[in-house]
């Protein structure tokens, strides 16, 4: 007798369809795991755009091609890349604000730290000009409104300009608040190598010569470093 060839079972690869109280889950989760409120902020309205898109598609399994599924659909918003990466420059970095690959002069990428102070100041404007995407400062009209995706460098010279006459101030450039805030950061303690680092500077002798350093004899820098004898 002839045996009946075994029939083969089908194996159906199990997806991992989300649903919404999973996504919801999944989110909280996030969010918990910030202890910064300005980061748990950003990263909810990231999660929120990303809910809002996947409950709009198929449901789809969360795995790499949903992934550069989303990408695409950014990218296709014609945001710029880092909005595209991360929904923008500014970012939670050691739980820390700062301001990511930055490309500077001579196309050296750096990051700034952003204090938080700054990022309040930052937080009122981007309320007041109802920003949630793109470029954080845009082109202000006659009546108060926002318009354009960003500002041009004639426009920062303008308000430079402004602000220093308005304080009695003839001549300022943009350039003079880098050279500034070096200063200031050198003055309140800041190592070199830190505002080189902030600066984007390549080499730390250009870091001196703006911050115009000269040694110092008096309190030399040797003379308390923690081997000194007992008296």
């Amino acid at each position: 007798m002839k045996r009946k060839p075994h029939s083969r079972r089908k194996r159906t690869a199990t997806k991992s369809v989300l649903r919404l109280p999973d996504l919801e889950h999944a989110k909280a989760a996030v969010l918990n795991s910030l202890t910064s409120l300005d980061a748990q902020r950003g990263y909810r309205h990231a999660i929120d755009e990303f809910v809002d898109w996947y409950c709009s598609e198929p449901r789809l399994a969360l795995n790499r091609i949903v992934v550069l599924r989303y990408r695409s659909h950014l990218e296709s918003r014609q945001l710029a890349p880092g909005t595209v990466n991360l929904l923008d420059h500014l970012q939670q970095r050691e739980e820390h604000w700062a301001i990511v690959d930055l490309i500077g002069k001579g196309g050296h990428v750096r990051t700034v730290p952003v204090p938080d102070w700054v990022r309040t100041e930052l937080d009122d404007w981007l309320a007041a000009a109802a920003i949630d995407r793109g470029k954080l400062f845009r082109r202000v009209n006659k009546v108060g409104r926002t318009w354009g995706d960003g500002m041009t460098v004639k426009a920062v010279w303008h308000i430079v300009k402004e602000s220093a006459r308005s304080i009695g101030m003839a001549k300022l450039a943009p350039h003079d608040l880098r050279r500034t805030c070096a200063r200031l950061c050198h003055a309140s303690g800041g190592e070199l190598e830190q505002i080189q680092f902030l600066l984007g500077h390549v080499s730390v002798q250009t870091t001196e010569r703006y911050l115009g350093c000269k040694q110092r004899i008096r309190s030399a820098v040797n003379d308390r470093i923690g081997i000194e004898p007992n008296p």
